[in-house]
């Protein structure tokens, strides 16, 4: 899933990629870190359950479409952490701050529309067994 994260962030956010990029450090890595934990500790509680309630009635790509929104949000701390050079760091032990899910769905319909016929039936080959 990381790798379409990836994709969407190098064309909606390209700053936000180049940053991971100068840093050493995949946007896969930090996803992953992120969803396996299911934001937990990241995002508030009432945040966590909506992505959850998001990701099952808009589909299961509004996961990469989230972790595009937060990424995004977070544009100008990842700009200045990863001048600070402890860009991991911050995004691995800091929460989210201010984050409101249901404030960033409009932008998440938005990548819809642009990504889904791409980022739909690549999720759903990984989900297969």
């Amino acid at each position: 899933m990381g790798h379409n994260v990836e994709l969407v962030l190098q064309a909606e956010v390209p700053e936000v990629y180049s940053a991971f990029k100068m840093s050493g450090y995949t946007v896969s890595q930090i996803v992953q870190h992120w969803l396996c934990q299911c934001f937990w500790n990241y995002l508030e509680w009432l945040d966590i359950t909506h992505y959850i309630c998001v990701c099952i009635i808009m589909g299961i790509d509004y996961q990469v479409y989230l972790c595009v929104a937060v990424l995004k949000f977070m544009k100008e701390d990842i700009l200045l952490h990863m001048q600070h050079q402890d860009l991991v760091l911050f995004l691995k032990e800091e929460p989210i701050r201010h984050f409101r899910v249901g404030e960033h769905l409009e932008f998440m319909q938005q990548l819809e529309k642009k990504f889904r016929k791409t980022i739909l039936p690549d999720m759903r080959k990984i989900s297969k067994p």
